[in-house]
């Protein structure tokens, strides 16, 4: 039996880039590694890693060849990638119930919801938004 965590990109890019909770999110994804959970995200958040990628290189906070060397790294995790179209409506639904501006988050929430797992973010808007409902929901600052 497999045990699952969805991890959405902010959790994952945090432990490439240098963010508020880089420490928590490279010991949090250590631990679920030892403890052998397996990973799983929407396919989003392949999108996700090459458009903050591309935006840090357009900034200038990573330099281009660098950018690659990540994006090759991050396509490279061990993530399992769940795409059902009852899914997406269920992320539709999600973000309907919890106000959120679009369903780019709900989609994590929609898969954690499907496998019955936690769902890490780094993002703790988010997390503040739909946490006291959704007691599966984690934020990384508090790992």
């Amino acid at each position: 039996m497999t045990s699952w965590v969805v991890v959405d990109s902010s959790t994952i890019l945090a432990t490439v880039l240098t963010e508020t909770q880089t420490a928590k999110a490279k010991l949090l994804l250590e631990q679920l590694q030892v403890q052998g959970f397996q990973l799983a995200a929407p396919s989003l958040i392949y999108y996700e890693f090459v458009s903050v990628i591309r935006k840090r290189v357009n900034r200038g906070d990573v330099l281009a060849e660098s950018g690659n060397k990540l994006l090759d790294y991050l396509f490279e995790m061990e993530i399992r990638i769940i795409m059902e179209i009852e899914l997406l409506k269920r992320a539709y639904e999600i973000a309907n119930q919890h106000k959120l501006p679009s369903a780019y988050d709900a989609q994590y929430l929609a898969v954690a919801e499907s496998l019955q797992c936690d769902f890490w973010t780094a993002d703790e808007r988010l997390y503040n938004t739909v946490s006291k409902s959704l007691t599966w929901v984690k934020w990384v600052g508090n790992a």
